[in-house]
This record gives C-alpha cells, structure tokens and sequence, in this order.
C-alpha cells in the first residue's frame, strides 16, 4: 500500500502514535525513564534497580548513592509494576520483567526528541 494513495491512514496512524507516546509521557518517572536512558549507550541494558535509584535521588534532592529505604522501594515498584510496562507498550523501552533490565525501544529516539522540544516549550510558557 502507498501511503500516497492512502494519506489518511498515514495520518491516522502518526495521531494514535503521538497520542500514544504523549500518554506514555504523562507521568514524571516515565519522564525521567527516557531522560536517563538518553545518557546510556545504544544496546547497552540498565537494570531496574539502578533506574529506581537514579529516580529515588531525582525525586528526593539526594546523591545517587544516598537513595535507598522507603524512596527506593516506592519508585522500584512503580518502575515494575506500572511505568515500564507502559513505556513498553509505546515501544519507547523494552522492559524484561524476568531480569528486570531496560533498553531503548523502537520509538525512544522520538519520546526523547518529545520531551526535548516540549519540555522548553512548556517552561517557557510559565514562566510568562
């Protein structure tokens, strides 16, 4: 099919995918999910426990190895039981929940580039 002859559903598909990804964006942690992961290596997996402590000492103003107790708890299991499962289903991440390890989905490059042009966007407006 050629999307030439078909513009519509090209178009439909590019909104239900950026409607998609901006949900998947809504919440902070996610947020900060792919802020992160833009500072790793293409192929390289992290692990789950070390994004709920990067997360932990964001939320919480602390050195990275500082975050631990019940802030770590809470972020790691919001991590594994809602976050990354929804950032996986957008293709930003793929999230294994056996090793519990992350990497770059298909669509992190768009997600990350999402966050960078509206992120400035929306401070600049604010700040009005």
């Amino acid at each position: 099919m050629d999307s030439a002859e078909y513009p519509e559903l090209e178009e439909e598909y590019l909104e239900e995918l950026l409607s998609t990804l901006l949900h998947a964006l809504r919440a902070s942690r996610r947020r900060h999910v792919v802020q992160i992961l833009e500072h790793t290596e293409e192929d390289n997996s992290v692990s789950t426990r070390w994004l709920a402590q990067q997360i932990a000492a964001i939320e919480n103003g602390i050195a990275v190895e500082h975050a631990s107790g019940e802030p770590y708890k809470n972020v790691y299991n919001a991590l594994s039981q809602s976050h990354l499962p929804t950032l996986t289903r957008a293709e930003v991440i793929v999230y294994d929940p056996q090793r519990q390890t992350v990497v770059k989905g298909p669509l992190f490059d768009l997600a990350a580039l999402l966050l960078n042009l509206s992120q400035p966007a929306i401070e600049t407006f604010y700040r009005q």
